[in-house]
């Protein structure tokens, strides 16, 4: 057949319930003879002494506290847990002790210790749930304990605040406020609680309000450091970027007059005065914590950021390893030793840290620009443009992630993409070097050349870093100024001399002049810098695809593999090298799976395996593959999105709006989201919840193009043909030189037979500088008008000036296929075969039309493109129609059932054998398979051919 385009749980432990003795418990087991009643005797003479020792020695743990020795007192805790590793209290006193000298990691493990032994939840859980916020496990803490209720009033309005905390943490203020509510009404002047509920005021946009709280508390708890703290917070928060923030600095130093040890205000005040680059201060500062909380690991952590703000990048690492081997998970700590490693020159160690940041934290920006500033360093800029790709999406994208996108794309030897961010992420930072960038990308945009350029090398000059020289380069490229890039090339390899980027942009250069011999020469020159850089490897192995040598390609990614076995970017380099050599489906999906199993977090690598079912028609592993990216990597919107379009095409509607759900809400400012959940419902047969998920897109982006086009189905779908046109007219208002506006209008006169009126539009946006498909729409509209003289005109116009235009051939040949003109349609589509030889629409169509003349070579061009697509079925169908075209009756119909099996739904596959059934003579199997069509009624249009091959059957 041709184809036109082809719960959360309540704490178990009943904290009111009265303990039952030890004997209870050791009464029930049967201990028999002379030698179990003399240990029962030996027990019973001990447990006096060791009950005495173990009292004494909490008895004086306790002292120790009290006198506020916190580091004697967790030596003798130490100690008595030797002898009783089972005491309760030992075990909670040590960690409450931890957690209030900064060790939360350390707390949380002896808590649950206490917890396990059967200290009482009332005093265990406020004090854990500190530690685990102290620890950013703030959802693993509304998992554990959200719905817990304590029986002290107290202690359950401590846990319902870090509840609180931890909600609000993770975004969701509704519930924050919710369980400070339950907090507030247990305990209504609880210090902890009202200080969040100014926090929560501040959330909601109401600072006065916040401060005003704030300031409330403070007046009324004058011990309360901590309300000084939340209103240095709040007063740093109302100075904003740029502004005074010496009333915050002032707030901050009141409350370490109030208690000295309050480590949150030393760290306040180094992160000040470290934003005023005064370094002295801030070590000045440092030190005075170091004194009250020596060794502590926020103590620590600032000593890295110190050392980092003095170039020290090995101390760095020296503190951060440190770190994470009791918080192994901790965003910052990440980051921080991520940077190092980046500043060390280990960009694949800095990738591992970073990359677990981003896991940590998901939704951060910082630790996705720097993993993606590791993976350029490495030369992976495809898995850079998947780390960046969420800061890039929505109303406002990141500015400093533009930039990165754009040495991405420069690196992949997309200069015109690279431009286009350059310029992008010049705008958004107006603050910087890159406002003259901005200004100078504007120039070029308006055809002054010579001004643009002029002011993109003195910014290049001036600038310190790379990024002028990158948009100068990408600008030259685009303009196809060979000479003026490299010139500008060398002025970046003089700024880094030692690193691989500026022979690889020669070797981009160099193809683009078609130079593949000096291409060559500049990659291998790259990687002699960096032996692993992939670009570079990625050129030579495309080099060698071009001169038929998959071979020499494949060698160069495996010998990556064989200095680093779970390089993911050659496991995925040799997957597209097998696709495009035309090697089995199933080597290709070995080299994926082992991308996934390498680096398990890598969700280009999953995405592709998805993609890679989805083209061999496997909805069920795709299906499955998707499930298993989204349940590793929950967070991740592309892997959500593609989950929810295999959920789609696997007819699953509700479990796709689910999804989509999801994706909204990690996503409230991007309006894709809201449009797949359109889809979604609509495949649901929901268009009332369809139409509210547009109108939610519209008002987050509402001149977003895919927006706009969404608007004008929507109307059209609710019979308003006037507001589809209202928003096509405006789309031709915003976007004058873009065919769009117009295309949609001739759309909807076109679909009220105003044939003229859609005749007029379509010529409009034929005259636009970006006319996309508007010949097509053009010529259907003249025919569909009856003057087929101008069609024929418009197209051999159109051909004529756009040769390269070679989906409009398809169009063509698909137009005179349908008027039975079979030796016009195979003209045409041989024309697109010869040019485009793996074009499978191509092929499979050029395929049906000369069995359809019973001419042959039909049956070899489907198969060439079913290696293609293997076991699509439209060309399955085509195959067997070629075969028996070709007098091979018995395979068309085994191939005809397979398409059949493939596409139970495509009627029209199972008409085709019921006809081919009858050829061989099979009667009752031919009478068989047109019954199935005969019950689908009046939802299958054919029921005369049907009933006319039911009589050739009886």
């Amino acid at each position: 057949m041709p184809s036109s385009r082809p719960s959360s749980s309540r704490s178990s432990r009943g904290s009111g319930a009265a303990k039952k003795p030890l004997l209870g418990k050791t009464a029930k087991i049967a201990i028999g003879g002379t030698l179990g009643a003399a240990m029962i005797a030996g027990a019973a003479l001990l447990a006096p002494r060791l009950l005495a020792t173990e009292a004494s020695q909490l008895a004086k743990a306790r002292e120790l506290i009290t006198q506020k020795s916190p580091e004697s007192a967790k030596v003798q805790l130490k100690s008595l847990l030797q002898e009783h590793p089972q005491s309760p209290e030992g075990r909670f006193l040590l960690g409450k002790l931890l957690q209030e000298t900064g060790d939360p990691a350390g707390a949380e493990a002896e808590l649950r210790r206490a917890l396990e032994a059967g200290h009482p939840d009332v005093a265990v859980l406020p004090v854990l749930a500190q530690a685990m916020l102290a620890q950013g496990k703030g959802k693993l803490l509304v998992l554990q304990f959200g719905k817990t209720e304590l029986p002290e009033a107290l202690a359950d309005a401590e846990l319902k605040t870090a509840i609180a905390q931890a909600e609000a943490g993770d975004g969701d203020l509704g519930a924050a406020e919710d369980a400070l509510a339950q907090a507030l009404r247990r305990a209504p002047e609880l210090p902890a609680a009202r200080l969040l509920q100014a926090r929560l005021t501040a959330a909601r946009g109401d600072l006065p309000g916040a401060l005003k709280q704030a300031q409330a508390l403070a007046a009324a708890q004058a011990d309360n450091a901590q309300a000084w703290v939340l209103q240095g917070d709040l007063l740093l928060q109302q100075a904003g970027v740029g502004g005074d923030i010496a009333p915050a600095i002032e707030a901050f130093r009141k409350a370490l007059a109030v208690d000295p040890k309050l480590v949150p205000a030393h760290a306040a005040l180094i992160n000040l005065l470290l934003t005023q680059r005064n370094i002295d201060a801030a070590t000045q500062q440092w030190a005075a914590m170091d004194k009250v909380a020596h060794n502590q690991p926020q103590t620590l952590f600032l000593e890295a950021v110190l050392a980092d703000q003095k170039g020290d990048s090995k101390r760095v690492r020296e503190i951060t390893q440190l770190l994470l081997r009791g918080a192994p998970n901790n965003p910052r700590v990440l980051l921080l030793a991520g940077q190092a490693e980046l500043k060390l020159g280990a960009p694949a160690q800095a990738e591992a840290l970073l990359g677990k940041a981003v896991t940590a934290a998901p939704k951060a920006a910082a630790p996705r620009r720097l993993l993606a500033t590791a993976q350029l360093r490495g030369g992976q800029a495809d898995k850079a443009l998947a780390t960046l790709k969420s800061l890039l999406d929505g109303a406002t994208p990141d500015a400093d992630a533009l930039a990165l996108a754009a040495q991405a794309h420069l690196m992949k030897g997309d200069s015109q993409a690279a431009e286009a961010e350059f310029a992008r992420a010049s705008k958004l930072k107006p603050d910087d070097t890159r406002l003259q960038t901005a200004l100078a990308v504007a120039q070029l945009s308006k055809g002054k050349d010579a001004a643009g350029f002029q002011a993109l090398e003195d910014i290049a000059a001036k600038d310190k870093g790379t990024t002028g020289d990158l948009t100068l380069i990408s600008a030259r490229m685009r303009r196809n100024d060979l000479a003026g890039a490299l010139k500008a090339v060398d002025a970046l390899a003089a700024k880094t001399p030692k690193e691989p980027l500026a022979d690889q942009l020669r070797g981009r250069i160099a193809l683009q002049g078609k130079d593949t011999a000096g291409a060559r020469k500049h990659f291998e020159a790259a990687l002699a810098k960096q032996a692993d850089y992939l670009p570079a490897v990625s050129g030579l192995a495309m080099l060698d695809l071009a001169d038929k040598q998959p071979d020499a390609a494949r060698a160069r990614f495996t010998k990556l593999l064989e200095a680093n076995p779970k390089h993911v970017g050659a496991m995925l380099a040799l997957a597209e090298i097998n696709l495009r050599a035309g090697g089995k489906p199933a080597d290709t999906q070995k080299w994926l799976d082992d991308a996934v199993k390498a680096d398990p977090a890598d969700t280009r690598a999953r995405g592709l395996l998805v993609d890679h079912h989805l083209a061999q028609r496997d909805t069920k592993q795709a299906l499955a593959a998707a499930q298993a990216a989204v349940s590793a990597l929950p967070d991740q919107p592309e892997l959500l999105d593609r989950l929810g379009r295999v959920q789609l095409q696997a007819n699953d509607a509700q479990q796709a709006v689910a999804t989509f759900g999801k994706l909204a809400q990690l996503q409230p400012q991007s309006p894709l989201p809201q449009l797949r959940l359109a889809d979604a419902h609509m495949a649901a047969k929901n268009p009332a919840a369809a139409a509210v998920a547009v109108r939610k897109a519209q008002e987050i982006a509402p001149d977003a193009p895919q927006v706009q086009q969404a608007l004008m189905t929507l109307a059209l779908n609710e019979g308003k043909p006037d507001q589809a046109i209202a928003v096509a007219r405006k789309v031709q208002a915003q976007r004058p030189d873009d065919a769009a506006g117009f295309i949609a209008e001739g759309d909807v006169a076109l679909r009220a037979k105003q044939f003229d009126t859609a005749i007029a539009a379509y010529r409009k946006g034929l005259s636009r500088k970006q006319p996309a498909d508007a010949a097509q729409r053009l010529h259907v509209a003249l025919t569909a008008a009856g003057k087929k003289a101008d069609a024929e005109k418009v197209a051999a116009d159109w051909r004529q000036q756009h040769p390269e235009d070679l989906g409009f051939v398809l169009y063509l040949g698909d137009v005179a296929m349908g008027s039975n003109e079979l030796p016009k349609a195979e003209q045409l589509y041989r024309s697109v075969a010869d040019k485009q030889p793996r074009n499978v629409v191509a092929l499979n169509n050029l395929a049906y039309v000369l069995a359809a003349q019973k001419k042959p070579g039909g049956v070899a061009l489907v198969e060439q493109a079913l290696k293609l697509a293997p076991d699509a079925p439209a060309m399955l169908d085509t195959l067997a129609f070629a075969l028996a075209a070709e007098g091979q009756l018995p395979r068309a119909l085994e191939v005809q059932a397979k398409a059949v099996a493939a596409a139970p739904e495509a009627h029209n596959f199972r008409l085709q054998l019921a006809r081919l059934l009858l050829q061989k003579g099979d009667k009752p199997a031919a009478r068989a398979e047109l019954d199935k069509l005969v019950k689908l009624g009046k939802d299958y249009p054919r029921q005369a051919e049907v009933a006319e091959l039911l009589k050739q059957a009886s």
